[in-house]
């Protein structure tokens, strides 16, 4: 796919989610190429830490991804202060862990509009703009979930398949405009969004760092690929799983003991990000 470079020094890049975990990685890792980061986040005083955390001129927004007028007055503001957004990472996420039938509708609507509709806020402020200056890059991080199904994690699997999809055809719908889409699809990864979950010991060994998926992330401004997965290799495992027929799959779960997310999650270790997530319902409320 041909498109248009962006120089990495002095690039503005937005990024969403981007007080902590994976979205504070990846402004460190864009700030020490040069770049001029915009660090958003529900939380804005954590934004606002994150970015003294970063510095190299980073600033911190108040950015409730979910509202279309928000996302256009962080825009707005940036542009006005800054400059043009050159790259935009959409990284913010939750993920509710538990049975389906023990989920209020409320989480599963907050999960969809956090998860795939501020990709689509995102598309629809930033898009425009870039096609009309012939270049820029959408990173959207999605999840491995966007290619898999997991029960404890339906809707939040249901979401990441949603952006998983958004991205791939909007991506195709930029051909030509010198703009961008890459889909970064990390396996389970040691932030927030895993805390509680009783893994077994050998499944920790493969919860990556943050700083390995902000590495396959930024990279993608240098050839754009259409997705990537982190670690290395991630990608051709979620094509190879859908070869698997349903009754060895189902029996290879009962053999771990995979079914075990929809049962003793520790509440109280998930006490803090549980907390979030109810103020996202709220916010949406």
């Amino acid at each position: 796919m041909k498109f248009t470079e962006i120089p990495m020094d002095g690039a503005v890049a937005l990024v969403t989610g981007g007080a902590r975990g994976i979205g504070l990685a990846i402004a460190h890792r864009l700030a020490g190429m040069g770049a001029r980061v915009m660090i958003a986040d529900l939380d804005g005083a954590a934004a606002n830490e994150a970015a003294r955390e970063v510095g190299s001129g980073a600033r911190g927004f108040f950015l409730d991804v979910t509202e279309f007028d928000e996302y256009l007055r962080v825009v707005t503001e940036i542009e006005d202060f800054i400059g043009p957004v050159d790259i935009v990472v959409n990284n913010a996420g939750i993920m509710p862990v538990g049975p389906l039938l023990g989920e209020s509708r409320g989480v599963a609507e907050a999960t969809m509009r956090v998860n795939f509709w501020s990709h689509y806020n995102s598309y629809q402020v930033l898009a425009p703009r870039m096609v009309d200056r012939g270049r820029g890059h959408f990173i959207n991080v999605t999840s491995a979930a966007g290619a898999i199904h997991s029960p404890g994690l339906a809707s939040y699997v249901a979401s990441k398949h949603a952006a998983t999809g958004f991205a791939r055809s909007a991506r195709e719908e930029l051909v030509g405009t010198g703009v961008t889409i890459s889909t970064v699809m990390p396996s389970a990864v040691r932030t927030q969004l895993v805390d509680g979950i009783p893994f077994k010991w050998w499944e920790k060994l493969g919860i990556i760092p943050p700083g390995w998926v902000a590495r396959d992330a930024v990279r993608t401004v240098r050839n754009r690929p259409a997705v990537v997965g982190s670690p290395r290799g991630t990608v051709l495992a979620l094509r190879l799983q859908h070869l698997v027929p349903e009754w060895l799959w189902l029996l290879g779960r009962r053999v771990v003991n995979a079914d075990r997310t929809v049962g003793p999650v520790d509440r109280q270790a998930r006490s803090e990000y549980d907390g979030r997530i109810e103020r996202q319902v709220e916010a949406a409320r």
